[in-house]
């Protein structure tokens, strides 16, 4: 009995990624698309033809990108749960125009992404094609009303859930005992962040973790983000530098608890047999720019991910331990460009925490069929902040100011989290990522159990935009509404 579950609980991991796969090509092949005349049709052919042989090479090599999501019928768009937030709210003219450019500039970072790990040794000349045809597509397809309306009743970005695994797991009968396992959790946690910072234990040196920093942070980036134009969606339009300043004026210090090289930061890499772990001969730490929406604001957020060779087990079969692990933490900041909230999960989705950095109005949020998320600090300082990091769990056990971290200090260098998509691997690269947004080899034993929660391989590392973070209830933590379900929207944002 117990081996037929194991099986059961692994299929159905994949279940969703392999159908939603399937459908995805069946919807491109023939998505009924609202008719163009002949000229207009005609004209769109070889660049439709161009794109369909490229996305067919692209899934047989199984390089396919899992971070953006792909729109049926238009295979030069693709979309985040940012972007998709807007299908209902762009009407024609600039505001229509400004969106589709995002969907096309997904596609190209996708397919970027996909062509260097195709090993094409037209990889250049082919990214261009896809730009010049995204470009062509566009204009040629998209000036039609009906296609337009089209589109915007195409976009949106599937749930990382599985409700055959919710289904055939009777997860209306496990909610309770996932409950329950939330709540001691969160309870574990909540006495923790009471005990005294000095009281902390660790089981070897504590390590200071400082961002080597290329661009002067002490000019006025908060000026700048605030003088930023608008495009027609209200999105900031913020240049390489200005983006820069801020990721090194925001990236956090770790201090890290290090108990062995499993503590050790570092740049993921694929062994000569497949496998992932970390060098920590190259102390990296990713980020990642972004938006999220506030009431009627857009607001800038920055993502920092820190990577470990592992998750070492505390105990015999531990469930928890596994290949890789890390953290995230991610800034949002306001329009004058002060952090606002601060939050954070594991690769995997895992353990999220909330820290406001202003004061904010929180809402009622969580009961019995949504899992509540956790704000385990009541009060975070000013930045330069310090994040506490547990050795071998790697969990989060406070948020400091900088200046009270002490220990050995040494330097991490930034990198772009594009970075991950494109590792070094035998003559060519790989992602990090497979084609479901997983990890290869990152698999954990609490997937045993928690497949009936609808997460596939729970505790499994995931590529960004595929972090499920809720067992009960619904959540992913680029949820472009996620500040409005914590917390009131203020005054300036309405």
């Amino acid at each position: 009995m117990r081996s037929a579950g194991l099986v059961m609980g692994k299929s159905l991991g994949y279940l969703r990624t392999t159908c939603a796969t399937a459908l995805a090509a069946v919807l491109g092949a023939c998505a009924n698309l609202p008719p163009l005349n002949e000229d207009t049709a005609q004209a769109a052919r070889p660049c439709r033809a161009f794109f369909a042989q490229l996305d067919d090479r692209i899934a047989a090599a199984g390089v396919g990108d899992a971070g953006y999501a792909r729109i049926p019928g238009y295979p030069y768009l693709r979309a985040d749960r940012f972007l998709a937030s807007f299908a209902h709210e762009v009407a024609d003219g600039r505001a229509f125009d400004a969106w589709v450019d995002g969907l096309r500039l997904r596609d190209l970072e996708a397919r970027r992404a996909e062509l260097r790990n195709l090993g094409a040794a037209d990889a250049d000349a082919l990214l261009a094609r896809s730009a010049a045809c995204g470009a062509e597509l566009a204009q040629l397809e998209l000036a039609s009303p009906a296609r337009r309306a089209d589109l915007r009743a195409r976009v949106r970005v599937p749930d990382d859930y599985a409700w055959t695994a919710r289904v055939l797991g009777f997860y209306p009968a496990a909610v309770p005992f996932l409950n329950l396992g939330i709540r001691r959790y969160h309870a574990a946690v909540r006495r923790d962040y009471a005990r005294p910072l000095a009281t902390l234990d660790s089981p070897g040196p504590l390590m200071v973790w400082v961002p080597a920093r290329t661009a002067d942070t002490a000019d006025d980036a908060d000026g700048a983000l605030a003088a930023a134009p608008r495009d027609a969606l209200g999105i900031p339009q913020l240049d390489a530098q200005v983006w820069r300043r801020l990721v090194e004026r925001h990236a956090p210090v770790w201090w890290i608890e290090t108990g062995g090289d499993y503590d050790r930061p570092g740049a993921p890499r694929w062994d000569r047999h497949g496998r992932p772990g970390v060098d920590p001969a190259h102390p990296v730490v990713y980020y990642r720019t972004d938006y999220t929406r506030l009431g009627k604001a857009v607001l800038p957020t920055l993502s920092y991910i820190v990577w470990f060779s592992e998750r070492p087990p505390q105990k015999t079969l531990d469930p928890y331990a596994g290949a890789l692990d890390g953290l995230i933490w991610r800034v949002v900041l306001d329009p004058w460009g002060q952090p606002l909230v601060y939050d954070s999960i594991h690769p995997c989705g895992c353990y999220r925490y909330f820290f406001p950095a202003q004061a904010l109005q929180r809402q009622a949020q969580g009961g019995f069929w949504q899992e509540p998320v956790l704000f385990p600090q009541a009060d975070v300082p000013p930045p330069p902040l310090a994040l506490r990091i547990q050795s071998q769990t790697h969990a989060l056990r406070r948020v400091v100011a900088a200046a009270q971290a002490q220990g050995e200090r040494r330097h991490y260098v930034l990198q772009p989290y594009a970075a991950l998509l494109t590792l070094p691997h035998e003559a060519g690269s790989r992602s990090l990522f497979g084609p479901d947004g997983l990890v290869a080899g990152t698999e954990r034993g609490e997937r045993w159990w928690l497949w009936v929660a609808g997460v596939p391989e729970p505790g499994a590392m995931r590529q960004w935009g595929r972090h499920a973070t809720a067992f009960v209830g619904r959540s992913h933590f680029d949820d472009v509404r996620f500040l409005e379900q914590q917390f009131a929207v203020p005054e300036w944002a309405r």
